[in-house]
C-alpha cells in the first residue's frame, strides 16, 4: 500500500509533487508574453492568468528597463545598485593613492591575517617601537607580536610588558601620508554632485516611466475627507463629472474589522481543508455534535496547547469559524460610514484639471476655510474636499483606511521611540560589557545585528498604514536606524582610541563588508525556508490544496532591500578613510545584490505590489546623509592619527629594549629616540574639529580643510534635503500645491490594456491571491488586478454573508461599493462589436 496518505480517498486523487511543481510553475512563478505583433516586447501576466506561449522570466536576458514591470519602485532599486558599481568604481580609482601608500614599504604595517582584510589597503598599523618618556635613559621590557594571541583586554598588553627602569611608552611606527586626505576630499565632492545628479537622473526616470506606461494612478485621485454619510457612488460621480468623464467611482467605508474577520475565517476554513481529505470528514465539517465530540476526545495536554496557540485541531479550528460567524453576524447590523473615495478619470487631462483646481493645505480642508474653492468645487456647496493623487490600486491596505490620522501618529511615535529607546539601551549595554570585555560586547554586537531586524518589521507590522508605500517607508526608517547603528556606529565607539589602527577593529568592518557582499546574498538566494517547504513538509500533504501551499513563494519587503544596499555603502564609506579597500567589498556587494536579487524576484520571492518612488527619494536622503558621516569619521581619522597619545619632544634618551620573542628567547636592542610626552590625541570635536599643538603643520591644514567640509556638508544636507523637505511640508499644510510629472497621456482610461482599478480586496502572504470586498457585478472583471475564478475570491458570496441576507440582512451597506460609469467612446466600442 505504501504512504497512506498518497492513497485515494473516496474518489478524490492523491497529492501529486509533479502538479505542485506545475502549479508552481504555472501560477506562482512571474510569468511574461508577447505583446501581439511584436517580437521583443512582452508583458507581465496578472497573478492567476493563464495564457498559452508565456514564459518565465529569464534572469540573465531580461533586461533592467523589463524590471518595471514589478512596479516603478523595483525597477528604480535595481537602478540604483547600477548607479552605486559606477559610483564605487570612481571611488576606488579615487583611493588608488591610499592603498598605495597603505601598501608600500613606507608604511611598515603587520601582515593582517583576515582574508577579508587583506583584499586592498589598510591603515592596520601594528608596529610598535618603544620610547621613553623623560631625558633618563630606559629599560623596555617587550614581547614579540603574536598575530593569532586572543586578547581579552586591550590590545597594547601583546606588545608592553613592564619598564625596567625609567618611563617606557609604545609608539606607533607608522607614518601618514597627507596628500591622501585631499584624494578623500575629492571622493566626498565626486559624491555630493553625483547625489545631486541622481536626482535629476532619478526624478527623470519617474518621468518616462510615467509617459510610457499609463497605469491607474495616472487617471485617478482620492478623496481623504468625504462626507460619513456619501456613501452613493453616483453622488460622487455628477460632483467630479465636472471635470471630465468619470469611469470609476469607489467608495470605501470603515468596515475593515468585518473584512479582517471574514479573511480570517478564510483563511481557518482553508487550514481545514487542508486537513480534511475525505468526503466524510468534509461532510461533516460543521456538524455542532460530531465536531464538540471530536474536541472533547482530545488529551488535556493538547487542549492545553491549543488554548496558548502552541498547536491546533480540526475540532479546535471549527470551533473558531463558529465563533467567528457569531462575530461576523454581529458586525453586518452596524451601520459603516464612508472613510475614502476613489475617482477615476476617463482621460489624465481631466484628473490633472481635477487635482489643480481642488488641491488645497490640509488645514484649510480641515477646517473647511479654503477661499480659493468656488461653491460648485465644494462638495454638496459645502465641504472643500482633501482631494490627492491616488495610490496604484495593488498599494492600497484597504482594511486600514477607516484609520485616522491621528491614530497614525500616535502609532508611529510609540513604535519610533520604541525603537530609539531599545537601540539606544542596547548601546549602553555594548559599551558597558564593552569595558570588562570587548570579546564578549563583539558577541553581543553579532547578536544585536541578527535580532534587531527581525524585531523592527515584527514592530512595524503592529502599525495600521493606508498604503503598502507608508508601511515599508516606516520599515525603512527603523530598519536603517538599527543597522547603521548596529553596523557601524556601536563597532567605532567601543574600539577604543588606541585601537582605531589595529587589525581587530578593522577587522570588524571587512568581516561586515564581506557578508554584505557574500554571505548575505547567498542565504538569500538558497532560501532554506522556501526550499525546504517545496522538497520536505509538501510531501506530507494529504490534500493538493496543503501540497500547493507549500509551493507560494517567500514574503519580501522592498524597504530592507533598501536598507541593505544603504547599509553596505554607509559601512564602505563610514572605514574607508582606513580602509579604502573595504569599497572593493561595498562594489562586490551591490554586483551580487543586483544578481541575485533579479533571481529572487523572478523566482523565489512573492509578486510585489506596485509601488512608486517613495523608498527610492527616501534612500537618497539617506545617502546624504552617509556622505555627512564619512566627512565626520574621515577627519576624525587625519585628527587622531597616529592614535598613541605621544608628542614629541626636542630631547633624546637611550632606550634599550629586551623583547622576549615567542619561542621564549630573548633578544636586547639598543638605540637613541626622541623622547615623548604624554598628549590625549583624541579630537576634541567632530564636525568643527580643533587643532592642537602636537600635530605637524601638514596635519593642522588637513585637519581645517576637513572642519570647512564638515560644516559646508552639514548645512547643504540639511538645507538641500531636510530643510526643503520639511519647509514644503510646512508649505502643504496652508497651501495647497500640485505639480505634474510631463504633459498628459492622451490615451483613454477604457482602453489602455491590462489597467487596474480601485476593487476594494484583502491581501496577505498566507494566500496565493486576494480576496474580494465588494459587489463585482457593478465593475468589469478586466479592471481587477488578478486572473482568477471571483466567485471562489469573492467574500461577499461566504456561507455566513448568504446565511444574513436569508435572515433578512441588508448586506449591500456593509461592503465597499466598485462602480463603473462607461465613456461615451467605449460603449461606442462595444456596440461595433456587437456587446
Amino acid at each position: 500500500m505504501g504512504d497512506d496518505s498518497k492513497e485515494p480517498m473516496n474518489g478524490q486523487p492523491p497529492p501529486d509533487m509533479k502538479a505542485a511543481w506545475e502549479f508552481y510553475e504555472t501560477y506562482t512563478l512571474p510569468r511574461r508574453i508577447l505583446k501581439d505583433g511584436t517580437t521583443d516586447d512582452y508583458r507581465k501576466l496578472e497573478p492567476g492568468e493563464v495564457a498559452e506561449g508565456s514564459g518565465l522570466y529569464g534572469v540573465w536576458e531580461t533586461p533592467v528597463d523589463e524590471i518595471g514591470d514589478f512596479g516603478l519602485g523595483v525597477y528604480l532599486y535595481f537602478k540604483m545598485l547600477i548607479t552605486l558599481v559606477g559610483t564605487m568604481a570612481v571611488c576606488i580609482a579615487l583611493n588608488i593613492p591610499a592603498v598605495q601608500h597603505y601598501t608600500g614599504s613606507d608604511y611598515p604595517a603587520a601582515d593582517v591575517l583576515a582574508f577579508q582584510l587583506s583584499i586592498g589597503g589598510n591603515a592596520v598599523c601594528d608596529k610598535l617601537i618603544p620610547v621613553c618618556k623623560t631625558t633618563e635613559d630606559c629599560t623596555c621590557q617587550t614581547k614579540e607580536f603574536d598575530p593569532t594571541a586572543v586578547v581579552a583586554d586591550k590590545e597594547l598588553d601583546m606588545y608592553f610588558i613592564e619598564s625596567t627602569t625609567g618611563s617606557c611608552a609604545l609608539k606607533s611606527d607608522c607614518t601618514m601620508k597627507w596628500d591622501l586626505a585631499y584624494y578623500d576630499a575629492a571622493m566626498l565632492g565626486f559624491l555630493v554632485v553625483g547625489l545631486f545628479l541622481l536626482a535629476k537622473l532619478q526624478n527623470a526616470i519617474v518621468e518616462e516611466a510615467d509617459e510610457a506606461e499609463q497605469t491607474a494612478q495616472d487617471y485617478s485621485i482620492i478623496v481623504n475627507d468625504p462626507d460619513a454619510d456619501a456613501t452613493d457612488p453616483d453622488e460622487w460621480q455628477q460632483f467630479f463629472q465636472q471635470f471630465g468623464h468619470v469611469t470609476y467611482v469607489t467608495v470605501a467605508i470603515d468596515n475593515g474589522v468585518l473584512i479582517q474577520k471574514l479573511a480570517d475565517r478564510r483563511l481557518i476554513g482553508r487550514m481545514i481543508a487542508f486537513e480534511t481529505a475525505t468526503d466524510e470528514e468534509r461532510a461533516s465539517m460543521f456538524d455542532p455534535t460530531e465536531n464538540e465530540s471530536a474536541f472533547e476526545q482530545l488529551g488535556g495536554f493538547k487542549k492545553k496547547l491549543i488554548g496558548v496557540g502552541l498547536s491546533n485541531h480540526v475540532s479546535a479550528m471549527r470551533k473558531k469559524i463558529t465563533k467567528m460567524d457569531e462575530e461576523i453576524t454581529e458586525l453586518l447590523t452596524k451601520t459603516y460610514s464612508c472613510v475614502k473615495v476613489f475617482v477615476v478619470f476617463e482621460t489624465e487631462a481631466a484628473q490633472r484639471s481635477c487635482l489643480k483646481e481642488m488641491t488645497v493645505g490640509t488645514i484649510p480642508a480641515i477646517l473647511n476655510t479654503a477661499t480659493n474653492i468656488p461653491e460648485h468645487q465644494r462638495f454638496r456647496k459645502e465641504n472643500i474636499l482633501s482631494v490627492s493623487e491616488a495610490p496604484e490600486p495593488t498599494d492600497v491596505i484597504w482594511v486600514n483606511l477607516e484609520t485616522t490620522m491621528m491614530h497614525q501618529v500616535k502609532e508611529l511615535t510609540f513604535t519610533m521611540t520604541l525603537t530609539v529607546g531599545l537601540v539606544a539601551i542596547l548601546g549602553v549595554c555594548i559599551w558597558q560589557i564593552s569595558e570588562s570585555s570587548p570579546t564578549m560586547a563583539g558577541f553581543f554586537v553579532a547578536a544585536c545585528n541578527g535580532g534587531l531586524p527581525a524585531f523592527m518589521k515584527a514592530l512595524n507590522e503592529t502599525e495600521e498604514h493606508l498604503t503598502q508605500g507608508s508601511r515599508q517607508t516606516s520599515l525603512l526608517l527603523k530598519l536603517v536606524l538599527s543597522r547603521w547603528f548596529t553596523a557601524a556606529i556601536i563597532t567605532w565607539i567601543i574600539r577604543g582610541f588606541e585601537n582605531t589602527i589595529r587589525e581587530s577593529f578593522l577587522t570588524k568592518a571587512a568581516a561586515i563588508l564581506f557578508a554584505d557582499a557574500f554571505t548575505t546574498p547567498i542565504i538569500r538566494c538558497l532560501d532554506p525556508g522556501g526550499r525546504v517547504a517545496r522538497n520536505v513538509s509538501a510531501k506530507s500533504a494529504k490534500t493538493q490544496a496543503k501540497m500547493n501551499s507549500n509551493f507560494t513563494n517567500t514574503a519580501w519587503f522592498l524597504a530592507e532591500r533598501y536598507t541593505d544596499m544603504t547599509k553596505s555603502l554607509f559601512v564602505g564609506l563610514f572605514f574607508s578613510a582606513l580602509y579604502p579597500g573595504g569599497l572593493v567589498w561595498t562594489t562586490c556587494s551591490f554586483v551580487m545584490c543586483y544578481w541575485v536579487d533579479k533571481y529572487c524576484l523572478f523566482r523565489l520571492w512573492k509578486q510585489p505590489p506596485a509601488m512608486d518612488a517613495s523608498l527610492t527619494a527616501a534612500s537618497r536622503l539617506q545617502i546624504a546623509v552617509i556622505c555627512v558621516v564619512h566627512s565626520i569619521i574621515a577627519g576624525l581619522f587625519f585628527a587622531g592619527f597616529p592614535f598613541d597619545n605621544l608628542q614629541s619632544t626636542t630631547d633624546t634618551a637611550t632606550v634599550t629594549e629586551i623583547k622576549t620573542m615567542l619561542d621564549g628567547t630573548t633578544t636586547t636592542t639598543i638605540g637613541d629616540f626622541t623622547v615623548y610626552t604624554d598628549v590625549d590625541q583624541k579630537p576634541a570635536g567632530m564636525i568643527n574639529i580643533p587643532t592642537a599643538d602636537w600635530m605637524a603643520s601638514e596635519q593642522v591644514d588637513v585637519v581645517k580643510m576637513f572642519s570647512a567640509i564638515n560644516i559646508c556638508v552639514v548645512v547643504l544636507v540639511c538645507v538641500g534635503y531636510f530643510g526643503k523637505t520639511a519647509a514644503f511640508s510646512v508649505y502643504k499644510l496652508f497651501y495647497g500645491e500640485y505639480i505634474p510629472v510631463g504633459d498628459p497621456n492622451p490615451d483613454l482610461y477604457s482602453f489602455v490594456p491590462g489597467i487596474e482599478s480601485y476593487v476594494p480586496m484583502y491581501q496577505t502572504d498566507k494566500l496565493p491571491l486576494p480576496l474580494l470586498a465588494c459587489n463585482l457585478e457593478l465593475m468589469d472583471k478586466e479592471h481587477i488586478s488578478f486572473t482568477a475564478d471571483y466567485s471562489k475570491q469573492d467574500l461577499t458570496k461566504d456561507t455566513v454573508i448568504a446565511k444574513a441576507q436569508e435572515s433578512g440582512t441588508d448586506i449591500s451597506k456593509c461592503f465597499s461599493v466598485c462602480k463603473q460609469y462607461k465613456s461615451p467612446e467605449l460603449i461606442e466600442s462595444e456596440n461595433k462589436q456587437g456587446k
